[in-house]
């Protein structure tokens, strides 16, 4: 984790470990960028590329913080 102040409950931060760790269960990438936790997701374009999305889970922790709080 960066060194940047977290905004957030613990119940926040449970939830984000708690689905990091699913992420990475199911086969998922886990990585920490500027302070945020993200699973990548790896595809292919139809021309054979590589294509990388990050789908950042410290923001889906605070919404279903706030949405149980």
């Amino acid at each position: 984790m960066s060194s940047m102040k977290r905004r957030f409950t613990h119940a926040a931060d449970d939830y984000e470990r708690m689905i990091a760790d699913i992420a990475r269960q199911e086969g998922f990438k886990v990585e920490t960028i500027d302070g945020g936790v993200f699973f990548v997701i790896r595809s292919f374009s139809p021309s054979g590329e590589e294509v990388l999305s990050k789908v950042n889970i410290t923001r889906f922790a605070e919404g279903l913080e706030r949405h149980l709080s």
